[in-house]
């Protein structure tokens, strides 16, 4: 899976529930994700490796759906996962 970080751009915070400041990465040509820029600081690591991560909790079909209109990531998520 192809997963490409996008350059933040505030102008396309409709995209993103109106959060301006995101990191958000297009998942191949499925759709995108994303997380508010204040929550990815606080992942240790934060980067391609922990999205990937996110993403391998999802099957084929059920990643499609998810990603298509945009899927927003929570940091909160990650600390109850490694728990």
């Amino acid at each position: 899976m192809d997963l490409i970080r996008e350059r933040p751009n505030t102008d396309h915070a409709h995209r993103f529930d109106g959060e301006p400041m995101v990191q958000s990465f297009l998942v191949g040509d499925l759709g995108y994700v994303w997380i508010t820029t204040a929550e990815a600081m606080t992942v240790p690591g934060f980067g391609l490796p922990w999205v990937t991560g996110q993403l391998a909790h999802y099957d084929a079909d059920e990643l499609r759906v998810a990603v298509a209109g945009g899927l927003r990531l929570r940091a909160a998520e990650l600390a109850v996962a490694a728990v």
